[in-house]
């Protein structure tokens, strides 16, 4: 069941969905991640990839152009909407990251992609979420993760709630929950947001 903060963050999605993808992303169709792509590409040439928090659905595309096997999430349906008109053909489910486990199956995928989405996990959720994306994707499969730098939780004017990361801590997280770190950088975007960047192998 959502938490309050949870609703909150999925309502503004969901009401501003439109306007949320003009201004963060366009309708151009080279994602912003492009050379994150490629290097999770090089390591994963083919193969059945989830992304979790396809947003309005651009990075999608360039998943798909790829050549993947792609299936798509995200808790907003306002988002959904958006990447379901975007890409008619592709396979959508609206699934908050702690429901995966309950609607996919053990080792289903062979990666994974999910950027700027577990910004919003809260960060006693953080583990669980992670240990569900560990257990539907194969032993060995690879993945794509962006988060957000920091310390600590935020609420912002928009109800929004943001989960912020130190780029060590959140590497022993994934560590500690089955993931190995392949490579880890930290991509500055403004003065107030810097991303930090993971590519990881699922061992089990």
């Amino acid at each position: 069941m959502a938490k309050k903060t949870e609703e909150k963050t999925l309502s503004y999605y969901d009401k501003n969905a439109v306007a949320w993808a003009n201004a963060h992303h366009g309708f151009e169709a080279e994602s912003f991640w492009k050379d994150w792509m490629e290097k999770l590409h090089k390591l994963l040439p083919s193969g059945k990839v989830l992304e979790i928090g396809s947003g309005t659905g651009k990075d999608a595309s360039n998943l798909i152009n790829l050549g993947y096997d792609y299936v798509g999430t995200d808790a907003s349906k306002g988002l959904l909407k958006i990447a379901q008109e975007r890409n008619p053909k592709v396979e959508f489910k609206n699934l908050r990251v702690q429901d995966l486990t309950d609607n996919f199956s053990e080792n289903e995928f062979d990666g994974f992609w999910t950027a700027a989405t577990l910004l919003h996990i809260p960060k006693d959720e953080i583990e669980d979420s992670l240990q569900n994306i560990h257990t539907i994707v194969k032993n060995r499969g690879v993945g794509f993760i962006s988060i957000k730098q920091g310390e600590g939780e935020l609420e912002d004017e928009t109800g929004r709630l943001f989960s912020y990361h130190s780029q060590d801590g959140f590497a022993d997280l994934l560590t500690k929950n089955g993931f190995e770190v392949i490579e880890k950088d930290i991509q500055p975007m403004s003065e107030s947001t810097i991303w930090l960047i993971y590519l990881v192998k699922v061992k089990k």
